[in-house]
């Protein structure tokens, strides 16, 4: 595996199989967090793990296991289906990444930050030069930084070396009903983000809002778009109030108008 150069391992195989590789290379760490509410104020959970990057992996997906739920559904049959908030799956490829990609000449951390309502995986180091994240949402060559932990990641089937766990990460996340992940190249970082669907009712709380207004949101929400007949199959009231409705949602942001007087149409705003 060429570990062994000269008959001394490599940074590879101390991170791969080393007791201590803190001991040598402080910064391979990976801090995991959970948050109370959406911001980095108070914390309910965090652990700093240490030790071979094989364990790192295990270890923060445990920490990922212990601080998201987990729904249990009875289908036919009495089959029973179990369904995280995030896809375990798709966030085992991001935290995998995110160590074996990884800058370990940076001094930071590999974090995983979980919040109520998005999770987040970052990792010290950019994209490789010559790639770009529109790049990762298309077919690409694998371009790994640390070429010996991929290959041996890739002969324990933690990666596949083909430029593909991106294209898997989102068919997992639209398989579950979420949001694509968002990846996010800053500096010298990179980072993943995972978000849930929040409720229309619990996103636009307290802004107002009567109930044929939350239905138009959540229809726009569902659909992409929807028209003034539209929104008037939807709840039954005079064409006026419908209209009110509507430039009110403008007003305020939550949704953005488009199109002509004959042909108009309402997207989601912010």
């Amino acid at each position: 595996m060429n570990l062994v150069q000269n008959g001394q391992p490599t940074i590879a195989a101390l991170l791969l199989f080393g007791k201590n590789p803190q001991r040598f290379l402080v910064q391979a760490k990976v801090r995991c967090a959970r948050f109370k509410g959406d911001d980095e104020v108070e914390f309910l959970d965090l652990k700093v793990i240490e030790g071979d990057i094989i364990g790192q992996v295990e270890e923060a997906m445990a920490f990922v296991q212990r601080n998201t739920s987990m729904a249990v559904k009875i289908e036919g049959k009495l089959e029973r289906s179990e369904r995280w908030e995030y896809p375990l799956d798709a966030v085992r490829e991001a935290i995998t990444n995110a160590v074996c990609h990884r800058d370990y000449a940076a001094s930071g951390n590999v974090q995983v930050r979980i919040f109520d309502h998005s999770l987040a995986v970052s990792n010290p180091g950019g994209l490789p030069a010559g790639l770009t994240v529109e790049d990762l949402r298309k077919p690409h060559e694998s371009k790994p930084r640390n070429k010996l932990i991929a290959d041996a990641f890739f002969l324990i089937k933690y990666i596949e070396q083909f430029g593909t766990g991106i294209r898997r990460m989102i068919d997992d996340c639209r398989a579950a009903g979420l949001p694509e992940p968002e990846f996010e190249s800053y500096g010298d970082s990179f980072r993943t983000v995972f978000r849930k669907t929040i409720p229309v009712e619990e996103r636009f709380a307290g802004v107002g809002l009567n109930e044929r207004q939350m239905k138009a949101l959540r229809y726009v929400t569902e659909r992409g778009r929807m028209t003034l007949a539209e929104y008037a199959e939807l709840v039954q009231a005079p064409k006026r109030t419908l209209q009110r409705d509507l430039q009110e949602l403008v007003q305020k942001g939550l949704l953005v108008k488009h199109g002509t007087a004959r042909a108009t149409w309402y997207e989601a705003g912010q």
